[in-house]
């Protein structure tokens, strides 16, 4: 088998597994809400009882999927998926981070990293927008506005999480979970329409040439 078909097959099994979480969130959550986890022992939805261990095993869908496409992909003896485990790992050692206390140059150093590289996908668009015609150039502008959408969950978040940490600012209204799924929610949406859109253009150019 090779490398494109085994890329394939683990794409198609993180789909399945993030399926799977999905489905069992659904199932879960409504008694999660309702119940301390003290309450749930011993029961079907407990945590880390058999269903939970399913439902967070399913999140490795993503990592899985990640590096299908680029096994699947990537040249020969490139070992660039590997590069899959990242994003997953990543989110582990998360959950495991626990500082002792609040690192305010953290948030200084991530916003900076996500506005000046917003500002650079925004610069190299007015440089090279010329380049794109019809549906390309069209689908490109929506990709240009789920990463406006992505900087706003951006800020949102900044918001969520830095304001209670500072005195002056600890009493200021915070965004609702509510907003910030939504604007993350469209910056998805948006760039996965995009990209569609670019995919299918390019796909069209090609076969009429």
């Amino acid at each position: 088998m090779n490398r494109e078909n085994i890329g394939k097959i683990l794409f198609w099994l993180g789909i399945i597994g993030v399926i799977v979480m999905q489905a069992l969130t659904w199932i879960q959550s409504p008694t999660h809400r309702v119940h301390t986890a003290e309450e749930l022992s011993g029961t079907t939805h407990a945590i880390w009882g058999a269903l939970f261990w399913i439902r967070n095993m399913g999140g490795n869908g993503l990592m899985l999927s990640l590096m299908g496409v680029l096994l699947a992909t990537g040249k020969k003896g490139s070992y660039f998926w590997l590069l899959g485990f990242l994003p997953m790992s990543a989110s582990g050692l998360g959950m495991l981070w626990q500082p002792s206390q609040h690192i305010p140059a953290l948030f200084g150093i991530g916003g900076t990293v996500i506005l000046l590289s917003y500002f650079g996908i925004l610069w190299i668009w007015l440089r090279t927008y010329t380049s794109y015609e019809g549906a390309s150039k069209t689908g490109r502008q929506i990709q240009l506005m789920g990463y406006s959408f992505l900087v706003t969950t951006g800020l949102l978040l900044c918001l969520y999480f830095g304001n209670p940490k500072q005195l002056a600012l600890a009493d200021l209204p915070l965004p609702g979970g509510e907003s910030i799924n939504l604007t993350l929610g469209l910056s998805m949406l948006l760039l996965f329409v995009g990209q569609y859109v670019v995919a299918r253009s390019s796909k069209g150019a090609a076969t009429s040439s």
